[in-house]
This record gives structure tokens, sequence and C-alpha cells, in this order.
């Protein structure tokens, strides 16, 4: 009656069970989520987890015991003490580490960093700004200097967003220069540097993409990492993806995911990214449906099945550290996020023209100030938002390379939450609040709906309304003119402000800010910028966050030459 279990030795991730044919041993193995019949070996396997261990030893029949080798039981036992150690870090909110931190970390994090050390691999759920980046990057420092050995590779899967961001993180919590790349260039260029892997730095990053497409998806595969990250885990949703199943496929010895929101639109959407952190934590996919899910006629998932959310809370919650900022005591009043995106074909295009048109005219203009130039580079941030043309004649790119990360922000990372988007023009604000309101109601005495934004249009009275909606949480988003809103007004339902485009004017980028953080905001606040690469919102951000008034301290000489760097000119 015995159940002799061993590793199997084909795939270390599962467990081959041994035993006499007895129909409630059979009965009991089939109840273990993620069990498996290898129809050509005729052997029974279930996931490697010590929860799925405990689940089949409570369910065999009176008289019945497994039986496994003494290092095997040990290594179940000491990963179950991992766990419940992992729990009781988590609980406490804060740990002491032996491990030089070469920034210094918040209580959360120093829980955060002891969380992964028991448990080997798993989730930080963590809102913006909450700094998990820098938690798994000191974890991988620390299971490097533990190995002891230079040889250590971490791949890190992200969006391209924040993919250079992650190079900047590295050098900052690392104190070293040269620890992390991004794998850029052709499909077969990134496979070969994969291949090649012992020229590469300690962090190879790649975005999402990449594990969809082949030869590269191949290489990353294949490649024995010590460690892989998934940053925003949440676009590894469908099982039936290829990039899915890649990353599941993927050859590591810690897994990692990191993300602020890990259900988005489903309860569906958990089983893709803890497949990964622990595969067979929640069984196969089909067990996953068939055990928690609720489908409708057409097969549609609608939600979970009655009574199912709490072992499904259970099993989730012993390999993730979820926090919100409301948790989080000893944070900064404010932190700020960039994101990077690439501009779409078209809008290179018209930036490159634009840049020449506007190389030509502050070069063929005999006298012009430093404010009329920087107000002329100005015109370039019209075509990072998706403006393309120029007079009254605009066409709006719904697909630019900013719409399509503010959709990800707002309807994912962000979903639910009240947020305020700041941007420059009139035309923008007017097309982003179109997209995510396709209906306003009316008001009454309205021969029109007004869409929730302020700028200078806006009626007084709406005005009124819409922050007075706002405050109260009827209405979740506003799109605001950071020159005509970004004073004498009161944001505080809101603890996240993106800025779409941004201008020069250092005060009015800080008045703006403080509609949100200001008497009456009780948490945190996290300023989010989209920054469109090799553009000139760069050169913004740089002047903002190295708090210059452009417009007061440059010359007409200064801003010529400011104008001939960003455009290419000759006055250099």
């Amino acid at each position: 009656m015995n159940v002799h279990v061993t590793r199997d030795t084909h795939d270390p991730r599962f467990l081959v069970l041994a035993f006499d044919f007895v129909p409630s041993i059979i009965a009991a193995v089939k109840a273990v989520p993620g069990r498996q019949w290898d129809k050509n070996r005729k052997i029974w396997l279930i996931p490697d987890t010590p929860e799925n261990v405990l689940a089949l030893h409570g369910a065999l029949p009176r008289g019945a015991e497994l039986v496994m080798p003494v290092e095997l039981r040990a290594a179940l036992r000491q990963r179950y003490d991992g766990l419940q150690a992992g729990q009781a870090i988590r609980d406490a909110g804060d740990h002491a580490t032996d491990f030089a931190f070469v920034t210094q970390p918040y209580a959360h994090q120093r829980a955060g960093l002891g969380f992964l050390q028991k448990l080997g691999s798993g989730a930080l759920l963590w809102e913006m700004g909450l700094g998990k980046t820098k938690t798994a990057i000191d974890y991988c420092q620390w299971l490097a200097d533990g190995i002891g050995r230079s040889h250590f590779r971490v791949l890190v899967i992200a969006p391209n967003s924040v993919t250079d961001n992650w190079v900047a993180e590295v050098e900052k919590h690392t104190g070293q220069r040269g620890m992390a790349l991004v794998l850029r260039g052709t499909l077969r260029a990134r496979a070969l540097a994969v291949e090649q892997i012992s020229l590469l730095p300690r962090y190879t990053i790649v975005n999402t993409e990449a594990l969809s497409l082949d030869p590269l998806a191949s290489a990353l595969v294949s490649y024995p990492w010590d460690v892989v990250i998934v940053e925003e885990s949440t676009r590894f949703k469908s099982p039936k993806a290829n990039r899915t199943k890649n990353l599941h496929k993927m050859n590591c010895w810690v897994r990692l995911i990191l993300t602020g929101a890990p259900i988005t639109n489903s309860p569906e959407d958990a089983w893709s990214q803890f497949e990964f952190v622990q595969p067979g934590l929640l069984g196969s996919w089909w067990h996953f449906q068939d055990a928690y899910l609720v489908k409708d006629y057409f097969g549609n998932i609608v939600g979970l099945k009655p009574g199912a959310g709490a072992d499904l809370a259970k099993r989730i919650n012993s390999r993730s550290y979820r926090i919100l900022k409301a948790d989080v005591l000893d944070l900064p009043p404010k932190v700020y996020v960039d994101r990077h995106v690439e501009l779409a074909a078209e809008q290179k295009k018209a930036y490159q023209q634009m840049k020449h048109d506007l190389m030509v005219e502050i070069e063929n203009a005999p006298r012009v100030t430093a404010a009329t130039i920087l107000v002329q580079l100005l015109r370039l941030t019209q075509i990072t938002a998706g403006m393309v043309g120029g007079g009254d004649n605009y066409t709006w790119l719904p697909d630019g390379a900013k719409v399509a990360e503010l959709d990800h922000l707002l309807n994912e990372e962000l979903a639910g939450e009240p947020v305020v988007v700041f941007g420059l023009y009139q035309r923008e604000l007017e097309e982003l609040a179109r997209r995510y309101y396709p209906a306003e109601r009316f008001y009454p005495g309205q021969e029109k709906p007004h869409l929730p934004i302020i700028y200078g249009p806006t009626p007084t009275p709406i005005r009124t309304r819409l922050i007075e909606e706002f405050q109260a949480g009827r209405r979740r988003l506003l799109f605001i003119q950071s020159r005509t809103g970004g004073i004498g007004i009161n944001l505080t339902a809101a603890r996240t402000a993106i800025y779409y485009t941004r201008g020069w004017s250092l005060e009015d980028y800080l008045q703006s800010q403080d509609r949100l953080h200001r008497i009456g905001q009780t948490g945190t606040v996290t300023i989010l910028h989209l920054v469109a690469k090799g553009t000139v919102d760069e050169d913004i951000a740089k002047a903002l966050s190295e708090k210059q008034e452009l417009a007061d301290t440059l010359t007409g000489d200064d801003a010529r030459k400011l104008a001939a760097r960003l455009l290419g000119g000759k006055n250099k």
C-alpha cells in the first residue's frame, strides 16, 4: 500500500510515484494538482512542491504511507520550512540580513530580500514606485556572492519602455558600470550574443517580445541561466501564446516575477505567471480551469468557482510578497518613474523632417531670443505625443508609442486607480480623453458632453464639477493641461500623475505635481514620465531633473547652441 517517491531524472520539476494498483491510491494521486500520467513510461508524476506532497499524503487511504529517499525528504522539508520562514518575514515587514547594500533599503525592501532568500524563487507584487527592481538586483547580487564565482548570469525580460531603466538601476544598486546590457540588433545577432554569453555582462536584458521570435527565443530558452527575472509579468498572461510557452521552458535556477497588478482582467491571468515561478503550483492549465474557473455556454471564462478563491489565494500567497503604497510608512513623499518608448516609424520620419525644418528656421533667423528657440524646440514634442502635421492641420496617430504605453498603464498596472494625466497640448488631451471616455455623459443644460479635461476651453462650472467628481471617487481619470491646470485645484484623490508630454517650464512642472502632493494627501505620490527615446523629451527630462528653468537662465547664444545640438545644426 506504500507509495514510493523519487525525483524524475528526465524532468527534475516532477516527482515519480511508484505503487501497486489500488483504486483508492489512484484516486488520491488524481486529486493532486498538476498530476500527470506518462503513457510512454507508464508512471504517475506530480509537480515537485511541498504542497503537492502534503496534499498526496493527506489524500492517501488509511495504512498507506509515502516512502522516499532521505535526501529528497530533507530537501522537501527544507523548502517547506523556507516557505514558512519567508511568510514570517513578509508578515513582519522588515528583516535583518547579512548583505552589504550599495543603496540603503527601506524596511519593506529588507523584508523583500529576506523573503526571497528563504524561498529561492518568488513574486514581488509591489505597487509602482516601491522599489521591487532594487530588491531583485540586491537578491541577485546576494546569490552571486554566495556562489562565489564570477560567471553568474541573470536574464531580465522586460517591456521596451523599461529596458534602459534596468541598466541604470543595475549600475545604481551595484555601484558598478558595465554590469548590464540591453541586447539590440537583429534576431540573429542577439541570438549569437546569447550563444557567446561569456562575453556579456552579468545582467542580460531583452524585451518581452524576444521570447516570441526565433532564433533569439530558442537561444534564450536553451541557455542555463542562474536567474530569470520577468518585469511586468502580466504581459505573459495567455497560456497559448508562444512567448508564454517559451517562458515556461526557461532553463534556470531561480525564477522571479515583478508586477504591481498580477491579475488585471480575469483570474486566469494568475496561472501563466505562477506556473513560471513554481511549475505545478496551480496544477496544469487544464486542472486550473477545472478546479478554479467558471465558463459560460461558449467556453468563455467568466469568474472563479464558488469557494475556490480561498485555495487559489493561499497557493499564490505562498510564493508572493504583496505590498501597496498605503502599507509602507517610511516612503519618501514623491517617487519618480520614467517609461521610455520608441517612436513608431511614421513618427520617426516626421520627427526627422521637423528637426530639419527647425534647424533651417533657427539658423536663418538673425535675432531670436532664448525663449523663442525653446518654444520652437517644443514643437518636436507634438510628434512624440502622436500629432503629425503643422498649423491647424494635425493628424493624430492613435497607435503612437506613448499611446500604447499609456494603454498598458491605465488598463493594467494602474487598473482601477484614480490617475491624473498631464499634457501640453489641447489636441492631445482631447484625443486621449475620447480614447478612455468614448461616450461621455451630458451635464444638465449642455448641448454636448464635456470630456474630463481641464484646460483653457473648460468652462468654470464644468471644471468645478469635474474636480468634485474626481475627488469623490465618481470619476477615475482626469486629463489636465499642465500650464492652465497647474494651480488652484486639489487632486489629492490620486496618488499617480502621468506626464504624457512636458515643457521646459520648471514652475509648471512643480506646480502641477503639487495638485496631488499637498495637504490632504495621505500617501506617497508617484510621478511617472513618458519619454520618447532619442528625442527632445530626454533633454526636457534632464533639464527638469536638474531643476533648471531654462527660459530664465539661457542667453540667446546658449539657446542657439542647445538647438544646434538637438537638431544637428552648425552652432555646436
